[in-house]
């Protein structure tokens, strides 16, 4: 189904890192290359068994939004894993929302097979804690970030439901070892709750590849929601402007955490 934004005032969108009730803290998981994967995780105070949340952060990395987002996600009761897929070599300025410069040399020079196997093993380090219901755990992405937590939620089985903001690479430019298959091309293996969103002037997802999305999803029977925010482009999520757009954050913020919350909810 594909729905316009639904405002729930209830929930608003991160503007913290600290909350009284979440612990953060910062491990390293082994690639499978055998490289450190530097990795936050923040949790909830209470003992669990909570559920998860692994983090595709987006292009810029590690930064204050992602930390923003993954801090609240905790204080809304989630245990959250954020690897970064940089692996500690991510961007000089991961701040600058204002040149993209570099944030797009990153983007082209990332290796999507490995640091879609490192969202995995995040999924799988979730899974293995106490304080985790391993048959709750999320995907929740942004941008590039977005990309890999949908190429996790095709690959593992051990995905409960994805959450999606404006997955940055539906195709891929070419197919490459760095880039071996086109996300859309899984789609057929999604086998949780997905929910999609995108602003209505998003370049990277116009209208007819929306419809090409939804036909997807339709033919091969995925349980997904498409939610499309008006006046909102790419990256609407961003913290600053050109990028921002305030009012499809504040609306998306809410929707996102109420679909997560639904599709990771006990079993009664």
């Amino acid at each position: 189904m594909t729905e316009n934004h639904r405002p729930n005032e209830a929930v608003v969108p991160p503007s913290t890192d600290v909350y009284a009730d979440v612990i953060e803290s910062s491990i390293e998981l082994t690639a499978r290359d055998g490289a450190a994967i530097p990795t936050l995780v923040f949790r909830p105070a209470g003992d669990g068994p909570h559920p998860a949340v692994v983090l595709g952060l987006e292009a810029y990395g590690v930064n204050d939004f992602g930390r923003r987002v993954a801090a609240t996600l905790a204080h809304l009761g989630f245990v959250v894993v954020a690897p970064d897929y940089y692996r500690g070599h991510g961007l000089r300025d991961p701040e600058n929302y204002l040149d993209f410069s570099e944030v797009m040399s990153f983007i082209g020079a990332l290796d999507f097979t490995a640091a879609t196997h490192d969202q995995l093993r995040a999924i799988d380090y979730a899974a293995g804690l106490d304080i985790v219901d391993a048959s709750r755990i999320a995907v929740w992405g942004y941008c590039t970030g977005g990309t890999l937590s949908l190429l996790a939620a095709e690959l593992s089985d051990r995905v409960a439901a994805a959450v999606l903001f404006f997955p940055s690479q539906p195709r891929f430019e070419a197919l490459t070892p760095l880039t071996p298959v086109h996300p859309v091309d899984l789609l057929w293996a999604l086998d949780c709750p997905t929910l999609f969103i995108y602003g209505d002037q998003d370049t990277t997802m116009p209208a007819e590849q929306v419809d090409d999305l939804r036909g997807r999803l339709s033919q091969w029977g995925v349980d997904h929601q498409i939610n499309i925010y008006p006046d909102a482009g790419h990256a609407f999520s961003a913290p600053v402007p050109p990028l921002r757009s305030d009012s499809a954050d504040r609306a998306s913020w809410p929707d996102a955490v109420e679909y997560l919350r639904r599709n990771t909810a006990p079993a009664e």
